[in-house]
């Protein structure tokens, strides 16, 4: 990229007033005194200065003319050609050929955006319907027949579903303006980008009135509604609330300004018409009330406060933003303007100058160049990030709570992949929070066995066009299949860690035929896999053996925190246990407390605590009970603050790759008392190992658990040293294996070590 970024803004008429094409009329205005020299803005567009009239009224029929029959082959010539070049005319193909960011403003064809991607340009999306495209087209052309509305309805939402899948980034002026496009592609928006870019209007041409010196009566409009004559815009309700009002209160003034389709005559209310230029009676009115159904950010109200009015405005959308950003505005329910307009008018009467405060949020916030100067902070940014030459590595996770994928996803973001940019795909939850609370790029949405395959799949392409990874990296069965079962872009390239498989079937499966089914799902999928890892030579072993895994595995242990050698806990005496672990049969924690019962006969100043939440709790205290013995169950605890007044921490499970819990236990100093199964002998040496069903061996023990040297430990530092090499391997090309096995070797502290 250039010293100089091209900017394209495509709008298909710019012009004064509402929706996209007004707003790029405001925004072309501002740039054009405030774009630096080092952003090179253009618009793209039929531009004109006579204020849009999009009111949704019945279009008059058409004066058929006769032509010759050369300008009519002309003009069928000229469409055929746009229609085969994808509905891109010559010259906009040119000027998005030649941008390095498009920005499409309002509904458009996504070929636009397909064209600028191809390019290598970037592509932004701005909607600006108050629903999404198809619903106001919908509201706005009534007078269409049934099956020609719901016709083009579907094909609307279908083009306006592609273009939100093809642009790289979705701005919206606030949070609350994009509930509906939120409801309607939440999927693809949980993939995308989103930038909250606040909008701008000029400064109105005509100063506000002065309070008190207004023109004669037909002159002041009172309490007005500006807008189309629809129900979307709430133009009914205000009506009626003007007819409820005006019969309490004969002396008060209703009128309406503009045009449409729902268009009625009341007594109480003036209907002024349509204006080219709204501001004079904007400027003349008490307040301006926007009683709308469904909202997106109108810019009237902006004008209005501009202008120094107090405003009624319904809590839907991006009502709710304005609401909070001006602090003459009253917000009502959609149901209730009559409540509304009643704490306006209240205001107005405790203080006859309600509304003038509007107009300094608006000078702080709202006007035409501090949304310029916002667009261009936002460009700026994207350029640097654009620039930026560490690729990017997308980890796909399936849980969205804190567990051991969890800690490992923490841990390696946190110490981050040298040379490589990591961004994380995983459900909304702790997980999600906890990494956007320590500055790793978090992409929430669909995805995990909760959202389903297909949703999942989906969410994933959404991910990878928003990221554009060199390496998408599975953890987890769900993720490894998703990731191999969707299609990725050519040159992505999988790998996939290995943190959960087990030697006996029973553990993670029901039956021995599903067991066998899961095993060659996975020998297919592994084909799909660039490179794996796995986190322990057991579970390496355990891979070949079920899975029948061909081709190299690396092992990369995982990493833990060192701290500085600490003195081990005292041996012997009366030990404080603990064990972290989920309460299901496979953790073995009834062979436990059989040693603990055991041990606390001759040691009766021993406790056990056995913390975790599972099915099997309730069995288990009755287990303690039984035996005499007292067990503190007190549920999910804070690890560090656990170990910190424990002695030693007890482990039998059935199978294990390379626990957190043992790690931890070790960096802190701990008695470890494990059993012999999985990567458990990896970590604290396979002479420190017990049977879970030799009581006695289980009891001594505990008693006198040996303290694991440090030096068994992996760093987190080199755990992601190791990561990266792999990444370097698959994303260069030619040089995987090679790299894979000195990521095998360089890493490991000996050939027991996990």
């Amino acid at each position: 990229m250039s010293d100089v970024t091209r900017v394209l803004v495509v709008c298909d008429l710019i012009a004064p007033g509402g929706g996209p094409t007004g707003y790029t009329w405001n925004l072309r205005e501002a740039l054009s005194a405030l774009a630096p020299p080092d952003l090179d803005v253009r618009f793209s567009g039929i531009i004109t200065e006579r204020r849009n009239r999009a009111t949704g009224e019945p279009p008059a029929r058409p004066i058929r003319r006769r032509s010759e029959p050369r300008a009519a082959l002309g003009r069928l010539r000229h469409r055929v050609g746009v229609a085969l070049k994808g509905g891109i005319p010559d010259p906009l193909c040119d000027e998005i050929l030649a941008a390095d960011l498009v920005i499409l403003q309002g509904y458009q064809d996504a070929r636009r955006a397909g064209l600028a991607r191809r390019s290598g340009a970037a592509v932004w999306y701005m909607p600006h319907s108050p629903t999404i495209a198809a619903d106001e087209h919908a509201a706005m052309h009534p007078h269409e027949s049934g099956i020609r509305r719901a016709l083009i309805r579907r094909r609307m939402i279908r083009a306006e579903r592609e273009l939100f899948r093809a642009a790289d980034a979705v701005v919206f002026p606030t949070q609350n303006a994009a509930t509906a496009y939120v409801e309607a592609f939440g999927e693809i928006l949980a993939g995308t980008p989103v930038h909250h870019i606040l909008s701008g209007v000029p400064e109105p041409r005509r100063a506000p009135r002065e309070r008190g010196i207004a023109g004669s009566s037909d002159e002041d409009p009172g309490i007005l509604f500006v807008g189309r004559y629809v129900a979307d815009k709430g133009y009914d309700r205000f009506l009626a609330a003007a007819e409820a009002l005006h019969a309490e209160n004969p002396a008060l003034r209703f009128s309406t300004l503009g045009a449409g389709p729902s268009r009625r005559s009341s007594p109480a209310v003036r209907d002024l018409g349509w204006r080219d230029d709204p501001v004079p009676v904007i400027a003349a009115a008490r307040m301006l009330v926007v009683p709308n159904r469904v909202a997106y950010f109108d810019l009237l109200p902006l004008e209005a406060a501009a202008l120094g009015r107090g405003l009624v405005i319904t809590a839907i959308g991006g009502g709710i933003d304005q609401h909070r950003l001006l602090p003459d505005s009253v917000l009502c329910a959609p149901g209730d303007v009559v409540g509304g307009i009643r704490r306006a008018l209240s205001r107005l009467e405790e203080d006859p100058d309600w509304g003038a405060g509007n107009v300094s949020a608006y000078m702080r916030t709202l006007t035409a160049e501090a949304m310029a100067e916002r667009w261009i902070a936002q460009v700026r940014e994207w350029r640097e990030g654009a620039r930026s030459t560490a690729p990017t590595a997308l980890w796909v996770v399936p849980v969205a709570e804190i567990g051991g994928v969890a800690r490992h996803v923490l841990d390696a973001t946190r110490a981050g992949i040298p040379g490589w940019t990591v961004t994380v795909l995983c459900p909304e939850g702790p997980l999600a929070a906890r990494l956007q609370a320590q500055g790793t790029p978090v992409i929430t949405g669909a995805f995990g066995p909760a959202a389903g395959a297909l949703a999942s799949g989906r969410t994933l392409r959404a991910a990878v066009r928003r990221v554009r990874p060199t390496v998408v990296h599975s953890h987890l069965a769900f993720a490894d299949i998703v990731v191999a079962g969707t299609p990725l872009p050519r040159g992505v390239r999988r790998i996939t860690t290995e943190h959960g498989i087990a030697g006996e079937d029973g553990v993670y499966h029901r039956s021995s035929i599903q067991a066998r089914g899961m095993a060659l799902v996975h020998r297919i999928r592994l084909r799909r896999f660039d490179a794996a890892i796995a986190v322990a030579e057991a579970t390496r072993a355990a891979m070949r053996a079920k899975w029948h895994a061909r081709g190299r595995i690396a092992v990369i242990p995982n990493g833990v925190e060192i701290p500085t050698p600490a003195a081990p806990r005292k041996q012997g005496g009366a030990p404080r246990i603990l064990t972290l672990s989920r309460l299901a049969p496979e953790k073995r924690i009834d062979a436990l407390i059989d040693a603990f019962a055991a041990l606390h006969a001759e040691q009766p100043g021993a406790t056990l605590t056995v913390a975790g939440e599972g099915p099997l709790r309730a069995e288990l205290e009755a287990q303690a009970a039984r035996l005499g013995v007292v067990v503190a169950f007190p549920g999910f605890v804070d690890p560090e603050s656990a170990m910190a007044e424990a002695d030693v921490v007890a482990q039998l499970s059935v199978w294990e790759n390379c626990s957190y819990t043992l790690l931890d236990a070790v960096a802190h100093g701990l008695g470890v008392v494990a059993s012999a199964a999985g990567g458990n002998g990896e970590i604290v040496g396979v002479e420190r190992l017990v049977d879970p069903d030799d009581v006695p061996a289980v009891a001594a023990a505990l008693l006198d658990a040996p303290h694991v040297p440090y030096d068994r430990l992996n760093s987190t530092e080199e755990m992601t040293a190791a990561v990266a090499q792999i990444y370097r391997g698959v994303a260069g090309g030619g040089q995987g294996t090679e790299i894979m096995q000195s990521a095998t070797t360089s890493t490991g502290k000996g050939e027991s070590t996990c």
